[in-house]
């Protein structure tokens, strides 16, 4: 059965030009008979006050970059309310619409449209020491080019101990974002997996590893430089370490996307990435 999308609240970023991108996509909103109930700045989206007035929207249109759509994932997921993206960023893996074809938003808002789900992720050290994440957690020494020693284990299994600058932790969702950027591999959303990835790892056999995403993963660091270590949750926030050592488990929640009718992943990474193109066209 189609649904029909009635109720809109736009997010909107502060880092790039949208305010001809916002009236242009009001006017489109309004001549499919949809409503516009609500807009904010991603700074905003933190108070009550927009939590509250965006409980009643049908779709949460994020217009920006990724680094929008992520914080407004972060934000709002526990509203259950699906996420579409107009790309105003670089790349843009969670944000499918390009301006330049604004048009489409509106079989979009008339029901025809792909929904997906994608997990949501959780590093712990104690209640008041933790933070979910949706891309990744980026485990460093805290300095240029200083190594430091770590223990990667889970439920049942010591899985290595490794000597390095640190580890990235990435979703499928994050595995196109600052893992891939580290030559780690780039996992399928619909993989039901977290990628290890060693950054300058002094091991030659330190690769990428590939785990279930329902172990959960205990990383400890090992030595007396615990203070000066830095645990980077998507990018924005830092977690203290503890010695009982970081915990990163599936939360077993969601947030949800919308996307066009024709949204292929494999065409956004060939488009995105340049897969296959030669060097010269690049």
């Amino acid at each position: 059965m189609v649904k029909v999308i009635k109720k809109i609240s736009v997010i909107y970023s502060t880092s790039k030009t949208t305010k001809n991108l916002l009236t242009k996509t009001q006017e489109l909103i309004n001549e499919v008979g949809s409503n516009l109930i609500n807009s904010y700045s991603v700074n905003e989206i933190t108070s009550n006050t927009a939590n509250k007035n965006l409980s009643n929207s049908d779709l949460i249109l994020v217009i920006g970059g990724d680094g929008t759509m992520l914080g407004s994932i972060r934000e709002l997921n526990n509203l259950k309310i699906p996420f579409l993206g107009i790309n105003v960023g670089r790349v843009g893996f969670l944000t499918d619409i390009n301006p330049r074809n604004l048009s489409s938003l509106k079989d979009i808002l008339r029901g025809d449209y792909i929904k997906e789900k994608r997990p949501i992720f959780k590093a712990f050290f104690s209640k008041s020491n933790q933070d979910i994440f949706i891309n990744e957690v980026v485990i460093h020494s805290g300095s240029v080019a200083k190594m430091v020693d770590l223990e990667i284990g889970s439920e049942k299994d010591m899985i290595y101990k490794l000597r390095a600058d640190g580890l990235i932790i990435s979703s499928s969702t994050g595995s196109t974002a600052y893992s891939y950027s580290g030559g780690g591999p780039i996992l399928s959303p619909e993989v039901n997996a977290l990628s290890l990835l060693p950054m300058f790892s002094h091991s030659s056999s330190s690769h990428s590893l590939i785990v279930s995403s329902e172990n959960i993963l205990k990383v400890k660091m090992k030595g007396n430089d615990s203070n000066n270590f830095d645990i980077v949750v998507d990018g924005k926030k830092n977690l203290s370490y503890s010695k009982s050592g970081l915990e990163i488990s599936n939360t077993k929640k969601y947030f949800y996307l919308y996307h066009p009718k024709d949204y292929n992943y494999f065409h956004a990474c060939r488009t995105k990435l340049g897969w296959a193109v030669p060097i010269e066209n690049l």
